[in-house]
C-alpha cells in the first residue's frame, strides 16, 4: 500500500513538472514570437504627418522619408538660409547648423558667417522664390532653383536690388528618425531657371 502511494505520488510529480515544462516552452515560444513582430511592426510602421504651412503630406517610418519630405525640408532649409533680414539671419542660421553633422559643421558655418556679416552691415533683406526643384536619382540630392529678391536699407531709404537667379543642391540624409543635410553649396542654375522671366 505504501510503494503504491508513493509511485502515486512520483507520477503525479512528473506529471506535474513535465505540464510546467510544456507550459513554459510554449510562454517561451510565444514570448519570442511577439517580440519579434513588437520589433517588425515598430521599425515598419509608416506615419502620415502634414506639417504646418504645408499643403501635402509625408509618409515617414523609423529609417526612412519618401520624396515629398525631402521636398519640405529641401523649402525649409532654402528658407533659413535665404529669405532673412538683418535682424533675423543669425537666428535663422543657428537653427538651419543644428541640423549639419559635427564634420561639415565647420565648413558651413564659415559659409554662413560670411553671408550673415555682409546682409547685416549692408543692412539686407531678401526672399528666395523657388521656379524649380530636381532630384538626382543617383545620389539622393535635390537640387532647388529660383529668384533671389533683396533690398537694402539706409536709414529711411530703401533700395530694391536687382532680382538675381540662383541654384542650390542639397544633400539630405534621414537616418533613425533624425534629419541630416551634409551639403548647401550654391551651384549653377539650369539654362531653364536662367531664361524664365524674374519677378
Amino acid at each position: 500500500m505504501k510503494y503504491q502511494v508513493q509511485e502515486t505520488r512520483h507520477r503525479v510529480t512528473m506529471l506535474t513538472i513535465g505540464t510546467l515544462g510544456s507550459l513554459l516552452a510554449v510562454s517561451i515560444v510565444g514570448n519570442c514570437i511577439t517580440g519579434s513582430l513588437a520589433w517588425h511592426f515598430a521599425t515598419t510602421q509608416k506615419t502620415i504627418t502634414t506639417p504646418m504651412l504645408f499643403d501635402r503630406s509625408f509618409t515617414s517610418d523609423a529609417t526612412q522619408g519618401d520624396a515629398n519630405l525631402n521636398f519640405m525640408l529641401v523649402r525649409s532649409f532654402i528658407s533659413l538660409r535665404l529669405s532673412v533680414t538683418p535682424e533675423t539671419v543669425d537666428a535663422q542660421h543657428e537653427a538651419l547648423l543644428r541640423y549639419v553633422p559635427a564634420e561639415v559643421r565647420p565648413e558651413m558655418k564659415k559659409a554662413l558667417a560670411i553671408e550673415s556679416q555682409y546682409i547685416k552691415k549692408y543692412g539686407v533683406s531678401s526672399i528666395f522664390r523657388i521656379t524649380e526643384e530636381s532630384l538626382d536619382p543617383r545620389t539622393g540630392d535635390i537640387t532647388v532653383s529660383g529668384t533671389l529678391s533683396a533690398s537694402t536699407t539706409n536709414g529711411s531709404l530703401k533700395l530694391d536690388l536687382p532680382d538675381v537667379n540662383k541654384a542650390y543642391r542639397l544633400s539630405l540624409h534621414y537616418v533613425d528618425g533624425l534629419i541630416r543635410l551634409t551639403a548647401f553649396p550654391e551651384v549653377q542654375p539650369p539654362q531653364s531657371a536662367s531664361k524664365q522671366p524674374q519677378g
